[in-house]
């Protein structure tokens, strides 16, 4: 199942501030301002006027005015000549809000993060901090930080909770929901999603939302009660959603109500069927203006144009797609953030380094101190010395392991990225050339032909290794799973595949993690599982993992053919293993004899 429907909500009232005054639009918004600017205390006519102005300017981007860049422009003046504490990071929201609406999501995540940046060092109240967190969780999801975008939009959310903000509550609560029903995201717990679904509905319900809101949430429980069998309910939804999306003026919610059932028609094999409900929702999905919504739209239909073998219009949609993609600036917005995250990471070595080095500083002083005031007493201020050194060591080796940790998961991050690329983009884009390769072969002669099925064979063999690289930088099933369980998914294919039999036996506590190790783990015990394939001619393999203490133990062994031990070559296999528990600072040992077997010892500090 793919991510048909996006969170509706945000894109069109997420940022509207709640400002007092009852008039709606944005003359009413105009007036409010006005309005400010006749208070007759200083600090509260400066706050407002800039929190007003700023929400007239947001409206008027939400709906794409042309004199959006001249309202800014003017924001600009009143955050720089004011004194409120929160007049730039208001601003700053506003500019990521400006790029959001436009679809340059590397601009917006860098307006957004300045803003929380800003807004946090103002302190409360917190409202305004929690739509720019919003925002900024909102972008992270559109360019695949899925979990980064749920901890930031939680995060969102109880601010929003402490300053009484309706809106950003529950924008966050169909999130929520959506995260837990769309396949995109890896969770499909259609009960957690039903439960947010239906907390979304009980607020909208407690508070009078209008029809836009209710459309996009009668969505969620349409889709939700589809999935959970109840169809008579789900087809209650759907009409209730139509109906107030139509009279709300909601083509978003509209393209997704048919996509997403269009959708499930696919996964029935229905494409013929799935592509009519498509095609006629299409207008919608361009209507609602947001290029996000027509992007999806075109890979919907690239998807199930593919299905049905016509390759012309599903090239056609994947190309709209991919303009689509560039002119959003994703990959920019997804190299941002990891910069963000390295910069962060970094600052705070830095920071702890400095500490360490100013208190080693310290102690020597005292040191030198001490021996010169009373040096009757040297012996027994050196032995409270040693003392407070292999104190000093033992937090010097942990930090070493935090910055270890650190080094792991950044290069896990940066694995995962890659991995992404290879198989999202350079994937897809080896597939597209295969499609134009097919779709010429009709109109070449034989012996062209004959050069043109060698192509396509070396092209499918690009493809493959591609993939097999993107699985290999970061196994799925470990990501999805766990270790253990990826581990044992892999032995029972193998007993299947294979005439060596493999066994696992784990020795951990229940709620052993083995954290950001597992890819290495899991790394290091395929090189051996291969070794023992290719050179032990072995019936039988164990893999054993066990604690020992602040220590990890993994035995891999075999009853096969077995080798001298000293005339072991440094093959390709035994460097990529020493090579990995070097990055990890891990230690091995080797037992094996002719006709005797082979087992490999491996103790690994515990990072987590």
């Amino acid at each position: 199942m793919n991510c048909t429907r996006i969170n509706l909500i945000p894109f069109l009232i997420l940022f509207f501030l709640p400002i007092a005054g009852k008039t709606q639009g944005w003359i009413g918004l105009y007036q409010n301002y006005q309005e400010s600017l006749q208070l007759e205390a200083a600090a509260e006519r400066d706050s407002q006027s800039v929190r007003a102005y700023a929400a007239y300017a947001v409206y008027r981007i939400n709906e794409r005015y042309e004199d959006s860049e001249l309202l800014l422009d003017t924001l600009i003046q009143l955050a720089k000549s004011s004194t409120w504490a929160k007049a730039e990071g208001v601003l700053r929201n506003a500019q990521g809000r400006y790029y959001d609406v436009q679809g340059n999501m590397d601009q917006a995540l860098k307006f957004y993060h300045q803003a929380v940046d800003t807004l946090r060092l103002a302190g409360a109240d917190y409202q305004d901090l929690s739509t720019s967190l919003v925002g900024a969780g909102f972008i992270l999801l559109h360019t695949g930080y899925h979990q980064q975008a749920l901890e930031t939009i939680r995060e969102g959310y109880e601010y929003a909770k402490r300053s009484g903000q309706l809106k950003n509550q529950l924008v966050a609560l169909d999130f929520f929901g959506d995260y837990y029903y769309y396949s995109a995201y890896q969770q499909e717990r259609f009960d957690s999603a039903l439960h947010y679904y239906v907390a979304a509905d009980s607020f909208i319900d407690k508070y009078n939302f209008d029809s836009y809101f209710r459309s996009d949430n009668d969505h969620g429980l349409a889709n939700v009660f589809l999935r959970l069998g109840q169809k008579e309910r789900s087809e209650q939804y759907f009409r209730k959603s139509l109906e107030e999306a139509e009279k709300s003026g909601n083509y978003g919610v509209i393209y997704a109500l048919f996509f997403d059932r269009a959708e499930v028609l696919d996964e029935q094999d229905r494409h013929q069927e799935s592509l009519q409900l498509k095609l006629e929702a299409y207008q919608y999905a361009v209507a609602s203006g947001w290029i996000e919504f027509a992007s999806r739209a075109d890979w919907q239909l690239y998807y199930t144009y593919k299905a049905l073998g016509d390759y012309e219009n599903a090239l056609n949609y994947y190309e709209q797609y991919i303009v689509a993609q560039d002119s959003m600036k994703k990959q920019q917005a997804s190299n941002r953030y990891a910069a963000l995250e390295a910069q962060l990471e970094s600052k705070k070595k830095e920071e702890e380094i400095t500490r360490l080095q100013n208190e080693n500083l310290q102690q020597t002083r005292d040191f030198f101190f001490w021996i010169i005031l009373v040096a009757g007493l040297l012996l027994g201020f050196i032995t409270i010395l040693n003392w407070r050194l292999r104190k000093k060591n033992k937090e010097l080796e942990q930090k070493n392991k935090e910055v270890l940790l650190a080094q792991l998961k950044g290069q896990n991050l940066e694995r995962k990225r890659m991995a992404v690329e290879l198989h999202d983009n350079l994937n897809t884009k080896i597939a597209a050339i295969r499609w134009q390769l097919e779709a010429v072969g009709p109109t070449v002669g034989e012996k062209a032909q004959g050069i043109l099925d060698k192509t396509l064979v070396l092209v499918d063999d690009v493809y493959e290794d591609v993939r097999l690289i993107s699985h290999n930088l970061m196994p799925e099933k470990v990501e999805a799973i766990g270790l253990i369980a990826a581990l044992q998914s892999l032995l029972t294919q193998l007993k299947q595949n294979n005439k060596t039999s493999f066994q696992l036996l784990v020795n951990t506590g229940p709620d052993f993690d083995f954290g950001s190790l597992s890819y290495h783990i899991y790394n290091i015990i395929m090189e051996m599982i291969n070794n023992i394939l290719k050179h032990a001619d072995a019936d039988n393999g164990w893999i054993s993992i066990s604690e020992d203490g602040d220590n990890i133990l993994l035995t891999v062994s075999d009853d096969g053919a077995g080798f001298e031990v000293g005339q072991m070559t440094n093959g390709y296999g035994i460097r990529n293993i020493t090579s990995r528990l070097e990055n990890i600072n891990g230690k091995w040992n080797i037992e094996s004899a002719p006709g005797k077997g082979t087992q490999f010892f491996i103790e690994i500090p515990k990072l987590d």
